[in-house]
């Protein structure tokens, strides 16, 4: 069986969906795409050495 790390958590700020919110024009691709980010930058993680990541969404992406 192979190993798995779990280096760390994060979540993304999460609104009632207001048409008017402070985030209602960022897609949630770019949200994720910011989270894996600052997952990569507060660990200091060499991309090309993960193999897989297991992301969550809880709205519609695209």
């Amino acid at each position: 069986m192979a190993e798995a790390y779990v280096y760390d958590t994060v979540r993304t700020p999460r609104g009632k969906g207001k048409k008017d919110g402070s985030l209602h024009e960022v897609p949630a691709v770019r949200l994720a795409a910011r989270t894996l980010e600052a997952l990569r930058d507060r660990n200091g993680l060499n991309t090309g050495t993960v193999d897989d990541i297991i992301f969550g969404c809880v709205d519609r992406a695209g």
